[in-house]
């Protein structure tokens, strides 16, 4: 898992140092080419991560959830620009840090420093499955993966093996996230919605039976 558990002290201190920021749904928090100047840790909400092509089109590289950091990687590698971008996917609260006053942290506080190598490690590892699942798997299994993903970090365990979630995203983002055609994705949820894999209420789904859904995986 890509996200950090912070002790109380930690939060308090992060709380301290720095200053809670809200998105909007769809706003742009970085851009690449910006300065690196901050991390961002997700209170609320969840994150895309994307870098756009040379011919315009939106390649995802990471959804971020509550209890991530995002920004993370130029801050510890040194980088003075942003390689990539970040959108807010739902209305997001951020807690804002800036670059030099985290380093602090990390100097000062050893057990956090080890926790965040081990975050970092975690994510390096996720990536890799990332790529082993996404060339072994055609678009249906992309996209089962990544609703599996989004329901094991935002919902809520029911009965058995469902899963409840209140996941408002559109068809193009989530073309975005799996290289396919917005016709192609909405034609798999219409096929994993008659499977009994998603429920809806109007746009949303709030419903994700995982037994299903892993069926269409590789």
């Amino acid at each position: 898992m890509s996200e950090i558990k912070l002790t109380d002290s930690e939060m308090k201190y992060l709380e301290s140092i720095g200053s809670v920021v809200k998105y909007p749904k769809g706003q742009i928090i970085f851009a690449t080419g910006q300065k690196t100047n901050e991390v961002y840790f997700i209170k609320t909400g969840w994150v895309k991560i994307y870098r756009t092509s040379m011919d315009g089109r939106q390649v995802s590289v990471a959804l971020r959830y509550p209890g991530d950091f995002i920004g993370l990687a130029e801050v510890l590698s040194d980088e003075l620009e942003r390689e990539y971008n970040a959108e807010a996917m739902d209305n997001v609260s951020l807690l804002i840090v800036w670059r030099d006053t985290f380093n602090k942290m990390l100097s000062q506080n050893p057990i956090f420093t080890a926790r965040v190598l081990n975050l970092m490690g975690n994510r390096l590892r996720e990536a890799q499955n990332t790529i082993h699942d996404f060339i072994i798997n055609p678009v249906q299994g992309r996209l089962a993966l990544v609703l599996e993903n989004m329901a094991l970090r935002s919902g809520i365990a029911g009965d058995g093996n469902i899963v409840r979630v209140r996941l408002r995203v559109t068809q193009e983002e989530l073309s975005c996230i799996v290289g396919a055609s917005r016709q192609t994705v909405s034609s798999l949820l219409t096929l994993f919605r008659e499977d009994g894999c998603l429920e809806y209420e109007g746009r949303e789904i709030t419903s994700i039976n995982l037994e299903k859904l892993r069926s269409w995986m590789e």
